[in-house]
């Protein structure tokens, strides 16, 4: 992110706080900091964007909860799989394009991944049915907490490339983040670009995620929040160091709750997709068989068809980005600590009701 993109982004949340009624304003972030202290979070923000219009934006408790720094609108959080609807949106523009066909074998663009018994296509890794294979949780040192760095979303393939599908494309839900890596080379290939620079250029730039970037090691990010995790006993503790370039288009991405809820104001407003792509991304997908799964392209079903959702956590963090369909909301929530998940579908419908009344949108 540029100097001038981080200029704008204080600029932006300063008017946000002067311009947002403080009694309003109050009554949110007790909802906020009653979830953070029931769960004991270093800190937790959150982000809401209604009516064409950024109408919150604030955090409480601590970025550095050992140098009691205040976490602010403005701190940048790991949002782990929420990652995963930007890279899907990456795909869709370029199926958009005429530049990817979701339908072809994932080999035709990502030439580097071998031949196995089937070839899962691109649609079925968007929606957790190419039988692409999971973190391996008994190697969780070198997965999930790897520190190789790898130059590229190919060089990443490594991981995982020579392993065999866990199931038939499209006959099973496995939810694999190493399937949205794969996705992440087709975008690659497709676009001639690198994933970053793609996805910078088509989704962060037109939707004025001013925060937003990979999680790249080892570059100082500014307004970073400190990574905690949770021993044995449930205590805090410093999150131990991680390379996230295995998993970029999965999980490899930090912002703030404000860029992810711009995100979502743009996708709605068709800044990044046209309408017929939109409908295809939130389309409830069905295994081979015709079973309905939870999962559209790229997000996730709840028990209400009006919802898109989907959740990450990281090493040091956790995220979650809530769409309402009809009223066009968007709920965005971010912590420092990672694997957070219980409770965050039902803060969001909380935040995404309690947003009103609309407020005038920023210049």
């Amino acid at each position: 992110m540029t100097m001038a993109r981080s200029v704008v982004a204080l600029s932006v949340y300063v008017l946000v706080a002067l311009w947002w009624q403080p009694t309003v304003a109050a009554d949110r972030i007790k909802v906020i900091d009653s979830y953070r202290s029931a769960d004991q979070l270093p800190s937790l923000s959150a982000a809401v964007w209604t009516e064409d219009a950024l109408v919150y934006a604030d955090a409480v408790g601590w970025s550095d909860l050992e140098n009691k720094v205040a976490a602010s609108a403005q701190t940048v959080y790991r949002v782990g799989s929420v990652a995963k609807p930007i890279t899907a949106t990456a795909a869709m523009q370029l199926a958009a394009a005429a530049q990817l066909d979701l339908d072809r074998p994932v080999q035709h663009y990502c030439v580097a991944f071998p031949e196995h018994s089937s070839a899962p296509t691109t649609r079925q890794l968007l929606a957790h049915l190419g039988g692409i294979r999971h973190y391996n949780y008994r190697r969780f040192t070198e997965e999930f907490l790897s520190n190789v760095d790898y130059a590229s979303v190919n060089d990443a393939l490594a991981v995982f490339a020579a392993d065999p599908l866990v199931n038939e494309p499209g006959s099973e839900f496995h939810y694999s983040s190493f399937g949205y890596v794969l996705v992440g080379c087709a975008v690659e290939a497709a676009s001639g670009q690198s994933f970053g620079d793609y996805v910078d250029q088509t989704i962060a730039e037109p939707a004025g995620m001013l925060q937003f970037q990979l999680d790249r090691a080892p570059p100082l990010i500014s307004f970073r929040a400190r990574p905690y995790s949770r021993n044995r006993d449930g205590e805090l503790t410093n999150s131990p160091a991680v390379n996230l370039s295995d998993r970029f288009p999965a999980g490899g991405f930090v912002a703030t709750p404000t860029d992810l809820v711009r995100f979502g104001a743009a996708l709605f407003e068709g800044r990044l997709l046209d309408d017929n792509s939109w409908q295809q991304m939130l389309r409830q997908q069905t295994l081979a068989d015709g079973t309905t799964i939870e999962s559209a392209l790229g997000w996730q079903l709840t028990d209400n068809p009006d919802e898109r959702v989907h959740g990450g956590t990281a090493v040091g963090g956790s995220a979650y980005l809530y769409l309402h369909l009809p009223s066009q909301t968007v709920v965005a929530i971010a912590t420092n600590v990672d694997r957070w998940t219980e409770p965050r579908l039902e803060l969001a419908r909380k935040l995404a009701g309690r947003m009103t009344p609309k407020v005038s949108a920023l210049p």
